[in-house]
């Protein structure tokens, strides 16, 4: 791996933001519900991963658990998640499976943290941004309260940071000349391709990110850092699929259903072109209202999907050649929105902090407004939220400026970025969808600080 390392002060204080980081995680997850937030509908996706990880290992087709249907032979949501939070049902009771899911979850997050460390050392090639970014990180509050929360996001992350930092490790030995490695540099290339197989195994949007790297190991070529860039190309794309393709061949030898990942992909997409879609149900209705679907008699709604895939299609090309400017108006603003918006505020209380902030502004201005602002409820921790996410915009933008010598290993973060962002132009863009990528903020605005930290040092 790379010659960063990390020694005497620098190691103790490491150590401390990561025990730092874990304790918070675990104190809030530990102080949260279990059971009676997962019952029935209302317990939203959350519910739906529960019943459908339990159903994955019952042995039967179909059945229902705490109210909520499960369909083995039809599972839509990529299968990783789904099965992580399956295994803890199968040896341990319900609100055990949760409380171990979240301690896992809280050791994901913390190995985020470190992983982010490294990304920004060696990017910066400066152990003080990598104690930045794990501080900032450690700290952040959408991060301490994600892995209490049964979602994708946690594992999401923590499988790209991995892929993300094996891949900067990779083109970093190539910059060294990989001399005194311990470890080949096809084996850390294999190793980010399988990170990233196991990323789209837990959410389907990343599927073609792969390919972003691979024009990436082009331009490398170009620029004379890679040679054979076909050979690792062929090697990254071959592990990949292979990792993916494990879902594939088991859904067509247990069930001979054909997929790739998830077939949520077009239901995302309808989302994003419609702008009246809400609960589940009102989907369904809204979906299928005024289309002849052509499916096998005493066929129920969830198997027209799967035989009229044609009618997210045609109500997608309804949408849009009707109105192609409102199409991209909303896609614009929807996305803006997500960008902007701070993942995870909505639990601290429903009322909006900045809302209420830019009412008091604009129209209030008195003393009485301004103490009703701040006992919002959780007005406090609300507002840490915006800080951190803006500080990780603002600087972060300021370190993609500073890094432009050290390209080579910056770009695949911020080419993760703008896939991302890309990706959910068209797809349904939520800040939830968006908050990957606060990653990559937060790892480019600790370089940003960072080298404003030395500059400082310098002046004085």
């Amino acid at each position: 791996m790379t010659s960063i390392r990390i020694e005497g002060r620098g190691a103790w204080l490491l150590t401390a933001i990561l025990l730092l980081g874990f304790v918070l995680r675990v104190a809030y997850a530990l102080g949260q519900p279990t059971l009676e937030q997962y019952t029935g509908a209302t317990g939203g996706d959350s519910s739906g991963y529960l019943a459908n990880g339990a159903g994955f290992f019952s042995g039967k087709e179909h059945g229902w658990i705490r109210d909520i249907p499960f369909y083995n032979s039809n599972l839509k949501p990529a299968p990783l998640y789904v099965i992580f939070v399956g295994v803890f049902q199968v040896f341990l009771p319900d609100h055990e499976a949760i409380i171990a899911i979240r301690l896992v979850q809280c050791l994901a997050s913390i190995a985020t943290v470190y992983l982010a460390f490294r990304l920004a050392s060696i990017i910066a090639g400066k152990e003080r941004a990598g104690l930045i970014a794990a501080s900032l990180l450690a700290l952040h509050p959408a991060f301490v309260a994600e892995p209490a929360q049964i979602g994708t996001e946690t594992l999401y992350i923590f499988f790209l940071a991995l892929g993300l930092w094996l891949y900067v490790e990779y083109i970093a030995g190539l910059v060294a000349g990989w001399r005194r490695q311990r470890i080949g540099a096809a084996s850390v290339l294999a190793l980010s391709a399988a990170a990233f197989g196991l990323a789209t195994l837990t959410r389907g949007v990343s599927a073609l990110f792969p390919v972003v790297l691979l024009l990436h190991l082009i331009l490398l070529s170009r620029r004379q850092v890679l040679r054979g860039w076909r050979s690792r190309a062929l090697l990254l794309l071959i592990v990949y699929a292979a990792v993916v393709s494990t879902w594939t061949v088991y859904n067509l030898v247990s069930w001979n259903r054909f997929i790739i990942v998830s077939d949520q992909m077009m239901g995302a997409l309808w989302r994003g072109a419609e702008r009246n879609d809400g609960a589940p149900e009102h989907n369904d209705r809204l979906l299928l209202e005024g289309v002849e679907v052509n499916t096998p008699p005493g066929c129920v709604v969830d198997c027209k999907y799967n035989h009229a895939t044609e009618t997210y299609v045609s109500k997608i090309a309804a949408i849009v050649s009707a109105d192609p400017r409102g199409y991209l108006v909303l896609r614009v603003e929807e996305l803006a929105y997500s960008i902007l918006q701070p993942y995870g505020t909505t639990p601290f209380g429903d009322i909006s902090v900045v809302g209420a902030g830019r009412h008091w502004l604009f129209e209030d201005r008195s003393l009485q407004g301004f103490a009703q602002v701040l006992q919002i409820e959780g007005f406090a921790i609300k507002l840490m939220f915006w800080v951190f996410h803006y500080v990780g915009i603002g600087f972060g933008l300021l370190g993609m400026v500073w890094t432009r010598r050290p390209w080579v290993m910056a770009a695949p973060l911020t080419a993760f970025l703008a896939y991302t962002v890309a990706v959910h132009f068209f797809l349904l863009a939520l800040p939830r969808y968006l908050f990957p990528v606060e990653l990559v903020w937060i790892v480019f605005a600790a370089i940003a600080l960072g080298e404003l930290f030395e500059r400082r040092a310098r002046r004085l």
